[in-house]
């Protein structure tokens, strides 16, 4: 859930402060709005620790790190930094701000929907991601019902393909990874209902 701070512009520079010096909160800038991403429901956090679990097992000895919803990201357009809920770089480079390491080259990004996000991460936040050169894969994962839409970006098209079933296993070639459904939903309780 995000939560915006409506009062008031708030300046690139003060944004930086207010995210390096707030402890447990991670804030975006979003051309100027500032939103707290706040608290999830569980199985949200279960889908992230799943998608972490696996993609880290899957990328052990690999140049790829994969990165929780702490890792910030910089965006080339719109809104310039924000906190995807799981995120892959491979050879990772950052930028320093204020203290704060920012993820410059995600290679796939991936959001977790829940009903106040899930707008906003299928919209907006899915053209700002596209200006990362560096990303080429980019999952929405629902976490209310078993379905994940895997864009794949080929020759500057993104092309979006559902999976919905328990069996469905998700390819992502670049990362030579298969993350399968009942994986990425493991004690959600969604593949039972």
């Amino acid at each position: 859930m995000a939560t915006v701070l409506k009062d008031r512009f708030v300046a690139l520079k003060d944004y930086f402060a207010l995210d390096s010096e707030t402890a447990g909160e991670r804030w975006e800038w979003r051309n100027g709005d500032v939103y707290c991403m706040t608290g999830a429901q569980p199985e949200h956090n279960l889908c992230c620790v799943n998608l972490v679990g696996e993609l880290r097992a899957g990328l052990r000895g690999s140049s790829c790190r994969t990165f929780p919803s702490d890792q910030r990201v910089k965006v080339h357009a719109g809104s310039p930094y924000l906190y995807p809920d799981v995120s892959v770089a491979c050879d990772p480079r950052y930028t320093t701000i204020n203290g704060l390491r920012t993820l410059l080259n995600p290679t796939l990004i991936v959001e977790i929907l829940s009903p106040s996000t899930a707008q906003d991460d299928k919209g907006t936040k899915f053209m700002q991601y596209q200006t990362i050169e560096s990303l080429t894969d980019y999952l929405l994962v629902d976490s209310s019902e078993v379905a994940v839409l895997h864009y794949r970006k080929e020759s500057e098209v993104w092309t979006p393909r559902l999976f919905d079933q328990a069996s469905d296993r998700v390819e992502l070639s670049r990362l030579n990874i298969v993350l399968p459904i009942t994986e990425i939903y493991l004690d959600t309780g969604l593949l039972t209902s």
